[in-house]
């Protein structure tokens, strides 16, 4: 079984050190192997004994990460692991280290990768196993983990459901950090709380998505090629923009065909309403989804051509139409809408065909476009689905954890569904 594991391809496969660990060791391909070795009593496996290090080497000829486990007898037994640690565990030779019992809890909080944990939902599966939460809450104490501070720089802002989203994440896993409104005119405003100590990260919104990329050292490559962040991150002491928005609008339309069983992207015609920084996000989520033909309408349609020239590349045909009426003869299956909510008329004869309809707007719940769209039977999202899909992207990227993103989910409708 651990041999086919390799021959497949899994992640990690976890090897016991024996007789056979070599052997699936050396048929790995992708795989990246951890050579374990448990102790459930504490008394071979003591941190400063020769074996100790004999078991190291004996796992480091037959795994990439070596995983050693004892049992705590004694408090001594977390600070002498703690030492073992210091002195074995490096990014080129990982080493997981822990004790196992109620005593053993600290050595679980600062193993340094890869730490075995478990869900508030479940038993332990080896005694003295803690949640992630726990051991967020637990480095905070010890000073390890600092408070840092995120923020949604934008205008206007002052009813977004963000902070909610991200501070129910940050709350859900344990993490000290907060997340608040930075309401500003433009960007230079913000200098000063991008260079503070505690910075650790922000949404961006309308009008500074675009605006803000001058402020940054590096851009993702996605961020790089929509022309437009939502997203700040800090890495190394450098400002890293990204785009989530893309990646919401992507998944979103993903479970949007799955539900309503519309035609596959690779087959189908969308249209882009806006030509703003959500637009270029959300023709790269188009692109990602390998839509081959899209069209764009603008109020302005100087801005809708410099957009398509601009992406033209991306797609087999993108085209700017100069009213809705016009883009109903392409039959459109996706359309995504990019403006703030406002009075634009939508004729019915855009739903001919089934298909889906997003509003990135999420004021009022009931845009324009998608009263249109429910009016004729077709799938639609709400701007607030998008929202939390992104904002789930957002907190792995700033914590490079799992998110929470049933709590996100419920943190947003609650505030949402209250409002509007």
């Amino acid at each position: 079984l651990l041999r086919n594991a390799v021959q497949w391809g899994a992640e990690y496969v976890d090897v016991e050190v024996d007789a056979k660990a070599p052997a699936v060791f050396a048929k790995r391909q992708n795989s990246m192997v951890i050579a374990s070795y448990h102790d459930t009593t504490g008394e071979k496996l003591q941190w400063d004994s020769e074996f100790a290090a004999e078991i190291l080497a004996r796992a480091r000829a037959c795994g990439d990460i070596v995983k050693l486990i004892s049992f705590a007898r004694s408090w001594s037994d977390n600070t002498k692991c703690q030492q073992f640690v210091q002195q074995q565990h490096s990014t080129t030779a990982p080493l997981i280290a822990l004790n196992m019992g109620y005593t053993g809890q600290m050595s679980r909080v600062l193993c340094p990768c890869l730490t075995p944990v478990t869900h508030p939902l479940l038993a332990a599966a080896a005694p003295g196993q803690i949640s992630v939460r726990q051991i967020h809450q637990a480095r905070s104490l010890l000073g390890l983990l600092p408070a840092q501070q995120f923020y949604l720089f934008g205008t206007p802002i002052q009813h977004s459901p963000s902070p909610c989203m991200h501070n129910a994440a940050f709350a859900s896993l344990g993490l000290p950090h907060t997340y608040e409104l930075k309401e500003t005119a433009t960007v230079d405003e913000l200098l000063p709380v991008l260079a503070h100590a505690s910075f650790g990260g922000a949404s961006v919104t309308i009008p500074h998505k675009q605006t803000i990329i001058p402020l940054l050292d590096t851009l993702s490559p996605a961020a790089q090629r929509i022309g437009a962040v939502n997203t700040v991150i800090v890495r190394d002491g450098q400002l890293y923009g990204d785009n989530t928005d893309y990646l919401g609008i992507v998944g979103c339309l993903q479970q949007a065909q799955l539900s309503a069983h519309t035609p596959a992207f690779t087959e189908s015609v969308a249209l882009v309403i806006g030509a703003g920084g959500t637009a270029r996000a959300a023709l790269f989520a188009l692109h990602t989804l390998r839509v081959p033909h899209v069209l764009i309408y603008n109020r302005t349609q100087e801005r809708a051509q410099t957009l398509c020239d601009e992406f033209s590349s991306l797609f087999s045909t993108l085209s700017v139409t100069d009213s809705l009426d016009a883009a109903s003869s392409k039959q459109p299956t996706y359309i995504v809408g990019t403006i703030p909510a406002s009075d634009l008329c939508v004729p019915d004869s855009l739903f001919n065909v089934r298909g889906v309809a997003l509003d990135m707007a999420y004021k009022p719940k009931w845009t324009p476009l998608l009263e249109s769209a429910s009016r004729r039977s077709w799938h639609t999202v709400h701007g607030v689905s998008v929202l939390i899909e992104q904002g789930i992207h957002q907190m792995e990227k700033w914590t490079r954890a799992v998110a929470p993103a049933r709590a996100m989910g419920d943190a947003v409708l609650a505030k949402y569904n209250s409002e509007f």
